[in-house]
């Protein structure tokens, strides 16, 4: 599998997680959301209707759950800058969700636009909520060009992709890193959790994620080696790296550390499992597994920050849904909350999102 990956486009970046369990928090958030929108120079059209859908969503977390989190991430890979917007919570779920996007619908005696409107100011609109487990929904927010309007557009690496990646609650600096490089058949991932949390956690991290460009269209064991070098005299981390071959339908892992990976095919999960020790401190001689890639498969790949006692197979049809919708619920219901944590979800090419 190592090669050149030509027509290379990145994708990397950690999360914005923010509590909202009372009024007060809904501004807070709206405001967070405008100021990473600007950081992405968004429009001012764009930079609108991301106010209103986290505004809106915010809201809907304090009426209807009592407490959620709002996560925020940029979208860099697509043809337009844009923000995703993820509001997660455990409440008691929404019994009739069509009949909840209808606008005019109220369980609370509010205007009751809140769904269908944050729907219709939305990019990419999803959720998923059960009784008595909580709502995940899914707004991503891009500027809205005339040739983007006019013509159809063509899947991004962005619309393949969901992660959540965000530090331990009280650090400003977050020790686990994600990179995804993509060519034309070919997308390398690394996910990386520097040991411990803060700034020496992130240091490592970053110098996983300065190096892995530059090594991506190796094989993952010699990218590996190559970040093991790259991170000594840092703290050192756990790595894992995969690298999907999408014309010969076929996976390469090779990872050190607790980097959980799994690959969702139509039959059994295929579980790839890093060898123990630690990238940048006597790493032990690696190797790769190998594992399938069938049309429509699915690459999760977790901290442990994540707890990695869920299973596929409890989340009903999100099992096809966004990858960024998927990503949310893992973080939203295994978060371990005592470290820094991430959920990256890649969909095959070949896929919708």
């Amino acid at each position: 599998m190592e090669g050149v990956i030509d027509r290379l486009v990145t994708a990397c970046g950690s999360s914005m997680c923010l509590d909202v369990d009372e009024q007060s928090q809904i501004g807070a958030a709206r405001r967070s959301a405008v100021a990473l929108g600007r950081t992405q120079n968004l429009d001012a059209d764009a930079l609108g209707r991301l106010a209103i859908v986290v505004t809106e969503a915010a809201t809907n977390l304090v009426l209807h759950a009592g407490h959620g989190v709002i996560v925020l991430r940029c979208l860099t890979a697509g043809e337009s800058p844009g923000i995703e917007v993820l509001a997660l919570d455990k409440g008691p779920g929404i019994y009739d969700v069509e009949r909840a996007m209808r606008d005019g619908y109220s369980t609370t005696g509010t205007a009751g636009r809140g769904l269908g409107g944050i729907k219709r100011l939305s990019d990419v609109f999803e959720m998923h909520s059960e009784r008595g487990m909580g709502t995940a929904v899914l707004a991503r927010v891009c500027e809205r060009s005339a040739v983007m309007d006019r013509a159809p557009r063509a899947q991004s690496l962005d619309d393949r992709l969901g992660v959540v990646c965000v530090p331990l609650r009280g650090e400003t600096e977050c020790g686990d890193a994600w990179r995804v490089v993509a060519g034309k058949h070919r997308v390398a991932v690394m996910l990386v959790d520097g040991l411990g949390h803060g700034p020496e956690a992130a240091s490592a991290a970053a110098a996983a994620t300065a190096t892995f460009g530059q090594h991506a269209g190796r094989s993952p064991d010699d990218a590996l080696v190559a970040l093991d070098a790259a991170m000594r005299g840092t703290r050192g981390a756990a790595v894992s790296v995969v690298a999907i071959d999408e014309a010969v339908r076929s996976v390469k892992f090779c990872g050190v550390g607790n980097v959980d990976a799994r690959v969702f095919n139509h039959g059994p999960t295929e579980y790839l499992v890093p060898q123990n020790g630690i990238v940048g401190h006597g790493m032990p001689p690696v190797r790769c597994t190998d594992a399938a890639w069938h049309v429509g498969a699915r690459l999760v790949m977790h901290s442990d920050g994540i707890l990695a006692k869920w299973r596929m197979d409890a989340y009903g049809r999100l099992k096809t849904a966004h990858p960024a919708l998927l990503a949310g619920v893992i973080f939203r219901d295994y978060s371990r909350g005592k470290d820094d944590a991430s959920v990256l979800v890649l969909a095959d090419g070949t896929e919708g999102p």
